[in-house]
Parts: structure tokens; sequence; C-alpha cells
């Protein structure tokens, strides 16, 4: 079992990378219920900072996302 951190979560939410957005769409989209990941409390509450404070997402759009 992997971990997902905040930097392939964000970018999988997002999409905003050109490189590394296509590459966590394949890593999540790839997992299965017999290839599980799982997301500790930091990326959790990571992926609701981030995008809040770097993109200025509302509280809304926030929630839409996630």
């Amino acid at each position: 079992m992997i971990a997902l951190d905040t930097n392939v979560l964000v970018r999988y939410i997002m999409q905003d990378d050109p490189k590394q957005s296509p590459k966590a769409n394949r890593l999540i989209e790839a997992l299965t219920i017999d290839a599980p990941s799982f997301v500790a409390l930091v990326p959790v509450v990571e992926i609701i900072w981030v995008p809040s404070s770097c993109y200025q997402l509302s509280r809304a759009q926030l929630a839409q996302a996630l």
C-alpha cells in the first residue's frame, strides 16, 4: 500500500501542472480495492490549506474539489 502525499493530491485536484498532473491522474486512477493507498492526516489538512492559500479557492470551490 502506498501513501498519497500532498503534492500528488493537489496536482490531481488542481490539474495545474502539465507534467505532474497526468502522473498524479495515472497513479490515483490506478488504485483499486486490491491495490489501495492511504492519506495521512497532514496531507488531508494540506489539501485544504494549499488550494485556499495558493490558489485563493473559496470554501464552496474547495468543497466541490474535494
